[in-house]
């Protein structure tokens, strides 16, 4: 059965949830119907293209509490992700966070017709391509207190790049206060995939930690401390097609539904809200205050 909208299906089709897969132009627009429709929603990333769709979203969703709302992403799913998350939140194996960084290198090609939308959206660079790797940032260790980025203009043009700010790289520091910082270095329209196909999606990592270091190149994690290894494992990262992170997200988000869970939620939107500030601070050349943005949006889910 076709249908001209959401709201049209909603009349002759009995539903709880809506899923939305459209260009990202469309996404906000859809996710507000969705909710005015009493569904709960899961959109593929981004959610909205910047912060004025964004606040659309949240003025319906906080009068609508009850339903849940995620932002959908993948890369963060696999058996390594969620091993990095288990052991940075593990106390007895790294202890408290104190310094790390993140850094993803390749070359995405942007010349195909379903790429258009990040060759031509100023700050696509972070809601598409970064999302991937700071997702995981925020599962892992929340949302921190300020940010501040730098991104140089556009990118390789022989590959569908079209010298468009925030499209193709960005490099950012993340401080969670008490002098701990996080840094990101994100490139995707470099000359080649230096660190591997499943490290340009998933990201290099290193962190530290008070009682251990904690290294990810893609499916491979290594602990240290005291200095040996204590731990190296390699497990699975990106598959194809991103069937294993759709699979599980989606339960994750039926669980939300079915058990009134609001982590998953929570979690998926912080994203949202990290990747804008990333490009709020890169337009403005300025800190953005995390605290003082979702203040500004009214986000308080």
């Amino acid at each position: 059965m076709f249908f001209q909208s959401i709201s049209q299906a909603n009349k002759k089709v009995s539903a709880d949830a809506c899923f939305i897969y459209v260009s990202a132009y469309n996404h906000a627009k859809l996710v507000c119907e969705s909710l005015e429709n009493n569904l709960h929603t899961f959109c593929v990333k981004p959610i909205a293209l910047n912060h004025k769709e964004f606040k659309k979203i949240l003025k319906i969703k906080n009068q609508r509490k009850n339903l849940i709302l995620v932002q959908g992403q993948n890369n963060q799913w696999n058996d390594a992700s969620i091993e990095m998350n288990k052991i940075l939140n593990d106390k007895k194996i790294f202890g408290s966070f104190k310094l790390g960084y993140c850094i993803t290198w390749g070359r995405q090609v942007l010349q195909n017709q379903n790429a258009q939308i990040d060759a031509k959206t100023d700050g696509s660079f972070f809601h598409s391509m970064a999302i991937h790797q700071l997702g995981q940032l925020v599962a892992s260790l929340g949302l921190p207190h300020t940010v501040f980025c730098r991104s140089p203009r556009g990118g390789d043009k022989t590959i569908g790049y079209k010298n468009i700010n925030r499209t193709g790289s960005g490099t950012v520091i993340f401080d969670y206060g008490e002098g701990r910082y996080f840094t990101y270095l994100g490139n995707r329209s470099g000359h080649g995939n230096p660190r591997g196909f499943a490290a340009r999606w998933s990201g290099d990592w290193m962190f530290n930690g008070t009682r251990g270091d904690l290294k990810r190149s893609g499916g491979r994690i290594t602990v240290y401390s005291d200095g040996s290894i204590k731990k190296d494992s390699y497990l699975q990262d990106i598959d194809d097609f991103q069937i294993l992170d759709d699979e599980r997200q989606y339960n994750l988000f039926f669980s939300s539904i079915v058990n009134k869970l609001k982590y998953l939620e929570k979690q998926s939107l912080e994203t949202w809200l990290l990747m804008e500030a990333c490009n709020i601070s890169s337009k403005k050349s300025k800190v953005v205050n995390l605290k003082e943005l979702k203040k500004a949006l009214s986000f308080n889910l």
